[in-house]
């Protein structure tokens, strides 16, 4: 099962790295509104970039919180992890996809919460495989 270790550790990685993206854009956009109205930001495409970038970590989001969840159940079988994961991932879903991801706290607010639940859910379920293994 040490193969597979690197899902969770990856992931803490991407939710905290999702985290930070979320909270580093809202602060740039609160502190300097003129991003808003640069014309020549928008000419260059640099917000449909953003929009694939933060799609393309929620993708990942999902593929290792459930390659770790599915690992973690056939190691330890306990459900937390999963169920914290999950519910993470589907926080920052609602917040990215939804009409709140343009509304600065709460879409950002929502993604953080949820990429802090995925970080603590791969942190229990490496955790726990640490533990099932060692016994």
């Amino acid at each position: 099962m040490r193969a597979f270790r690197w899902t969770d550790r990856l992931g803490m990685i991407i939710a905290v790295g999702c985290g930070l993206h979320c909270a580093a854009m809202t602060v740039a956009f609160l502190a300097w509104p003129a991003l808003w109205l640069n014309r020549g930001l928008w000419e260059r495409g640099i917000w449909k970039q953003l929009i694939v970038l933060e799609w393309s970590l929620l993708g990942l989001a999902w593929l290792l919180i459930l390659t770790a969840s599915i690992v973690g159940w056939f190691t330890h079988r306990r459900w937390p992890p999963i169920l914290i994961g999950l519910a993470g991932a589907g926080l920052m879903t609602v917040a990215i996809i939804s009409p709140l991801h343009t509304l600065g706290y709460w879409g950002s607010s929502l993604a953080l919460a949820g990429g802090i639940m995925v970080a603590t859910a791969h942190w229990l379920n490496l955790h726990l495989t640490r533990r099932s293994c060692a016994a």
